[in-house]
């Protein structure tokens, strides 16, 4: 095995950890209380009425308007969680909803405005907190301006007893030198009494805020502790941002699910890019924990071990999923690990007590930078195994052929680009980074069935042509971003050859992939005999224990179910826009087994034919 400290560093003091498997999930499980399910994030779930056999007879059960626009970009990307027969979750105008999960009926409605902050609940949902014994179960909101608050999960009545009137100010102490906003970049992870969550840091700016992850105490409102994202002088691994780069330096943050092994007391963080995000003059060195995926102890945030994913990110490659917690079985023992979905199109499974590498990695040597002052990272590390999820470069002849015009067209604007193999980076003239900011995993990261022993990943293959163009960071100091130039037909479908996505399931014991199927179609190119291309996706899938696995995340509008075991599309529905979210699933009150399902466009700027915006609703399904 192949074993690099270029990419890993690892702290004493491992052998106590408990070395045992994820999550088994062996008992019925009726709720889905975290936006993954389980702490882990593996968004698998052990109901088994809704089979391969029956999900053909699926219908809608109820769904719920919020009246809230819909569209844009984003999206509305929820997932709701459900705690006894209650689903609660957050709207895009600023309130939080607890449903009867049976039938959709309101149980409360909290409008935040009317508790003293402007924002709405951050990215994801919202987060559970059974409570200690003498406090009683909560729901833990953190809001894009910046607050932490608690409110009673029977009757949504704030809780008053941290903070001032109860909310908890987080940008105090973070953005006095700077000012601005403060928003957090996902719904906090609960580990025993603390709240744990980073902020969004944003992608530009050399100074600004620092992106450290920090956890709080729910029953005092009081900050526990505080990573530095950027080491400090008295840190480990000072100085990788050069010798004045780490000063006042915005960010790094993170803005996807952190996951928690429970057990063993290890919080996982994806860490966002460095900032500027396309030229790094003022941060020669490796940048870290930009690009990173990072374990730290939970109850003290002491770090354990670290695997950066891309050093001195030039690319916009930040980690843009979460760390999903898995077993690997191999060499007759059983590997407690990660799987770490990229935007680079690798996915990384790491020891996730050690962070080694299971199946391996290398430092390969990579194409360089043209920028004015930029010294690019020489090597990136390349996993062994698995393959690529997505692609990572492209040729002349692997232009999309879906008719004669778009191959002659997507060539002639292939021949005007730079294109050096994986890590092509943005140059000063243009270039084609591939798969690029709109390329690789999605933010959901990947799903894991412990009983099957299989990973599933959603991917998109596209290519992003770029010039570098001089700006200003933070309007003092000489930098460079780029400039995108479409690289799409004249029908708008991109230029690089299908599947422009993927869902696909790897074996966890080899990191063979086992199959993978175009994800999502536009149906104007099948009339014309195109085969199913895929299409853009954003969310990810959930799998049961029956073997269905359920997915929305494309932008054709549809909601769809899969045969585990064979990749075979086995029912799908329209809905009235897209989902660019994670479902889930849960049973109810009466026994029934439900889908839940998000429709609020996102992905907006792939959709053939483009679609009316309308509002953001949830959509459940069960068996009549």
């Amino acid at each position: 095995m192949k074993f690099f400290r270029d990419s890993l560093h690892v702290s004493l003091g491992l052998s106590f950890m408990v070395a045992t498997a994820a999550p088994a999930l062996l008992h019925a499980q009726a709720d889905w209380p975290t936006v993954g399910n389980d702490p882990g994030g593996m968004k698998y779930s052990t109901l088994t009425q809704i089979t391969p056999a029956n999900v053909t007879k699926l219908v809608k059960a109820w769904s719920y308007d919020t009246g809230d626009q819909a569209g844009g970009f984003r999206g509305w990307e929820i997932t709701p969680i459900v705690i006894s027969n209650v689903m609660y979750f957050p709207t895009t105008g600023k309130k939080i909803v607890a449903l009867n999960a049976q039938n959709g009926t309101e149980i409360w409605k909290v409008d935040l405005t009317t508790l003293g902050v402007q924002g709405s609940g951050a990215k994801y949902g919202v987060s559970y907190w059974p409570g200690d014994g003498a406090a009683k179960p909560r729901i833990v909101v953190i809001t894009n301006d910046g607050f932490l608050l608690q409110l009673d999960t029977k009757t949504g009545e704030l809780f008053k007893g941290v903070g001032k009137d109860g909310l908890v100010d987080l940008k105090v102490g973070m953005i006095e030198k700077f000012g601005g906003s403060y928003p957090p970049g996902m719904t906090p992870s609960i580990y025993k009494n603390l709240a744990i969550f980073a902020p969004a840091s944003g992608e530009q700016g050399r100074f600004g805020f620092a992106g450290d992850p920090r956890a709080f105490d729910l029953t005092t409102g009081k900050e526990v502790w505080r990573f530095h994202s950027v080491p400090q002088p008295e840190d480990p691994n000072f100085g990788t941002w050069g010798a004045d780069g780490w000063q006042d330096r915005r960010g790094p943050g993170s803005w996807v699910p952190m996951t928690v092994d429970v057990p063993n007391g290890i919080v996982y963080i994806a860490f966002g890019n460095a900032t500027d995000q396309n030229f790094g003059g003022t941060r020669p060195g490796k940048d870290l924990y930009a690009c990173s995926v990072v374990a730290l102890d939970a109850n003290t945030g002491k770090m354990k071990w670290y695997f950066q994913a891309t050093h001195h990110d030039v690319y916009d490659w930040d980690m843009n999923a979460p760390p999903t917690l898995i077993d690997v079985k191999k060499d007759g023992k059983v590997i407690p690990a990660i799987a770490q979905s990229t935007k680079v199109g690798y996915m990384y499974i790491l020891n996730r007590l050690t962070g080694e590498a299971v199946f391996g990695v290398e430092e390969r040597p990579v194409p360089q930078s043209d920028a004015p002052g930029e010294k690019s990272s020489p090597t990136q590390p390349y996993p062994l195994k698995p393959p690529p999820i997505s692609r990572v470069s492209m040729t002349r002849d692997e232009v999309s052929k879906i008719s004669p015009e778009t191959m002659k067209d997507c060539q002639a604007q292939y021949d005007k680009a730079v294109q050096m193999g994986p890590n092509t980076p943005y140059l000063m003239v243009p270039s084609l980074v591939f798969p690029s900011s709109e390329g690789g995993g999605s933010w959901s990261g990947a799903s894991f069935d412990p009983k099957l022993g299989l990973i599933l990943v959603n991917t998109r293959s596209l290519g992003t042509m770029g010039q570098l163009q001089p700006m200003k960071s933070s309007n003092i100091l000489d930098s460079y971003a780029k400039r995108k130039i479409p690289f799409e037909d004249k029908d708008g479908y991109p230029c690089s050859a299908p599947p422009w996505g993927e869902l696909m399931a790897i074996d966890a014991n080899t990191a063979d992939v086992v199959w993978r199927v175009p994800l999502g179609e536009y149906k104007e190119l099948t009339k014309r005999g195109v085969p199913i291309t895929g299409t853009a996706n954003a969310g990810g899938p959930v799998i049961t224990a029956s073997g269905v696995v359920f997915i929305g995340a494309t932008s054709d509008l549809m909601f769809r179910a899969f045969d585990e075991k064979t990749g075979k599309q086995i029912w799908a529905t329209e809905l009235s826009n897209n989902s660019v979210d994670t479902p889930m699933t849960y049973l109810g009150a009466n026994g029934k087994q439900y889908v839940a399902d998000v429709v609020s466009s996102g992905l907006d700027n792939f959709n053939m034919p483009k679609v009316a915006a309308g509002t953001d609703k949830i959509v459940v399904f069960s068996l009549p």
